[in-house]
């Protein structure tokens, strides 16, 4: 979420689809409001609870799962697109994040210049990594297997947006927010002819996201040497309906 949110490659597409969605351009200022609505909302995230590998009974699991969530969020959503949902005291209730085919890759550099002005994610602290699970850190590294999975289902297309991360906060669950975000996002990428990808982690989650018009293209089975545990991704795509 660095930098001027006009400048970004999807605001021109989105801008011109706000009104009456319900949901509106975020800025800079919004920064933190949307790391805290996304690490509340993936605190339960199946993904997320793979990486941590914490006992269910841990005593400290909420505290560890947000310091974890928010960590990534600030590197997986940096170049991404901050749109959001507020509520009738201003307060943010739900966001999402979007990347364009140009910036959706997630390099080293990147990681440098977030460590450096953010510091690293607690599993890499010397005095923090012990209160995750041994392949915490492993299985954290093997996300990187994501982007080249979605550089394969994308190469055919030029042009296309990538949903990073969507999420509401968990008092307003029930209440049609994901699904006005979801609406804005599937009805610009129609009216602009755009394809778009997710990743998700659930049958019940990839039954939602095909009521919006996505299909899987791949369900990716991740896993790490020497842990048993393994963990499915599920790939979708979104190709524009005709109008």
């Amino acid at each position: 979420m660095g930098g001027q949110q006009s400048k970004h490659p999807l605001h021109p597409a989105f801008d011109g689809q706000l009104d009456g969605s319900g949901v509106s351009l975020l800025s800079k200022s919004d920064r933190d409001d949307v790391l805290d609505v996304l690490s509340l909302a993936f605190a339960d995230d199946p993904m997320f609870g793979w990486i941590a590998g914490l006992e269910g009974d841990d005593p400290e699991r909420a505290e560890k799962m947000y310091a974890l969530g928010r960590s990534m969020f600030i590197y997986h959503s940096r170049n991404g697109l901050p749109l959001g949902v507020k509520g009738p005291n201003d307060e943010l209730i739900g966001c999402m994040t979007l990347a364009s085919s140009s910036n959706h890759k997630e390099g080293m550099l990147d990681g440098i210049i977030v460590s450096i002005q953010h510091g690293v994610p607690p599993i890499y602290k010397s005095k923090e990594k012990e209160k995750y699970g041994p392949h915490a850190r492993k299985r954290l590294e093997k996300l990187v297997v994501l982007t080249k999975t979605r550089t394969k289902h994308m190469k055919d297309v030029d042009e296309w947006a990538y949903l990073q991360s969507i999420g509401v906060r968990p008092e307003h669950h029930g209440k049609g927010v994901g699904k006005k975000m979801l609406t804005l996002l599937t009805q610009t990428a129609d009216a602009e002819g755009m394809a778009l990808y997710l990743e998700t982690e659930t049958e019940q989650l990839e039954s939602m996201y095909q009521r919006f018009g996505f299909r899987t293209v791949e369900r990716l089975a991740l896993a790490v040497p020497s842990d048993t545990d393994k963990f499915t991704v599920y790939c979708m795509r979104r190709d524009p309906t005709t109008q």
